[in-house]
């Protein structure tokens, strides 16, 4: 090979090598910046407003099916923490921080209906720590995380309960429970209605306030789901979201909805989450979470409900467009304020309810 080969080839060589270089170099400054975001909550410094694409949707990662191109980042499981409770004994149920505005009035209200135990919705099926039933009761629970056996011990009966299984015993006397006692995260968890009846007591439900009441002993002790706390409601017409905490009106937010029929009405609910989450283009191109070209914004609450046009995920999510709040022009998504999404994403749970609708809201007495 003659010298002026050799060195075409060498600059050749130094070119593909950069070339490779570079592409590390972008790779990794993308993986810094996602996880920068994924702990800190907060976008990068440079962020500034930008216009995207005059269409907003974003298709959803679902389990077991279908195919995607939209993952969130941080996106979190049904299963949440335990509650804590201050001096008043009211639950802070809020998932993030201390909740805010939006988390003090939904404590406000929990307040009124106290005593209040959290319990976990599954499968339309409430249910409770039973631990937690026990002591407020003035009873016992004997078990431990593995254990076959259970026994509750109340002031007129002994409970044996077999986690797994509808058989039960009370005072020795066989008994077949209308749902199965479960252990969860290490803890036995007890369907209400089941519940109730090795208590020997009918339960009072609520439809409205979402919240089981029990009468024992003297005693009223009040059983709410986590995921059924807030309800959610938005008008299509209004550009409207209103937040209800056991079925009262407590905080409202201005949105962006679907152009159209983009938006579609009828009951979901909430069925993921995520910070700063990333986003597909229509055409394919992936856009980092806290891009400023990025048009999902802040936080991102994915619905089951689907796009009528693309059937991607309709979720509720930040914008970097925040001229749009209260017009009638994105791809079928409900945008917010970053601020407002911020908010909602700190206090929401996955399977929270969701209506949406064309109507204007109506607010409980209003005329």
């Amino acid at each position: 090979m003659g010298n002026d080969s050799l060195a075409t080839f060498r600059k050749v060589l130094w070119l593909i090598v950069a070339a490779v270089a570079l592409v590390f170099v972008v790779q990794a400054a993308d993986l810094w910046a996602l996880q920068a975001l994924s702990l800190n909550g907060k976008p990068p410094a440079q962020q500034a407003t930008h216009s995207p694409p005059s269409e907003v949707g974003a298709s959803l990662a679902t389990t077991g099916s279908g195919s995607s191109t939209y993952l969130p980042v941080a996106e979190e499981a049904a299963g949440k923490p335990s509650a804590s409770t201050d001096a008043s004994g009211v639950p802070n149920f809020a998932l993030v921080g201390d909740g805010g505005e939006l988390g003090e009035k939904a404590r406000a209200v929990v307040a009124k209906s106290m005593p209040v135990v959290l319990g976990t919705r599954t499968d339309d099926v409430v249910y409770v720590n039973l631990a937690e039933v026990a002591r407020r009761f003035e009873g016992e629970l004997r078990w431990q995380a593995g254990t076959a056996q259970a026994l509750l011990i109340t002031q007129d009966s002994v409970i044996r309960l077999i986690p797994g299984s509808k058989q039960a015993e009370v005072n020795l006397t066989p008994m077949q429970l209308s749902a199965v006692p479960a252990e969860i995260n290490g803890k036995l968890m007890m369907p209400v209605r089941a519940l109730c009846q090795v208590l020997g007591t009918e339960p009072k439900w609520s439809q409205k306030r979402r919240i089981f009441s029990i009468e024992k002993d003297d005693r009223v002790l009040n059983i709410v789901a986590r995921q059924d706390i807030f309800q959610l409601e938005v008008s299509r017409s209004q550009r409207r979201l209103q937040v209800y905490v056991l079925g009262e009106p407590v905080k409202s937010y201005a949105m962006c909805v679907g152009r159209g029929n983009n938006t579609p009405v009828g009951h979901f609910y909430i069925q993921r989450r995520a910070v700063w989450p990333p986003w597909t283009t229509y055409e394919g191109k992936y856009i980092p979470g806290g891009s400023r070209r990025n048009p999902l914004g802040a936080r991102w609450l994915g619905t089951s409900a689907r796009g009528r046009e693309r059937g991607w995920a309709i979720g509720m999510h930040g914008t970097n467009q925040p001229s749009s709040i209260g017009r009638r022009i994105s791809g079928g998504c409900l945008r917010m304020y970053n601020k407002n999404a911020i908010e909602l994403y700190n206090n929401i749970p996955i399977g929270t309810p969701v209506w949406i609708h064309e109507e204007p809201i109506v607010l409980p007495g209003a005329h």
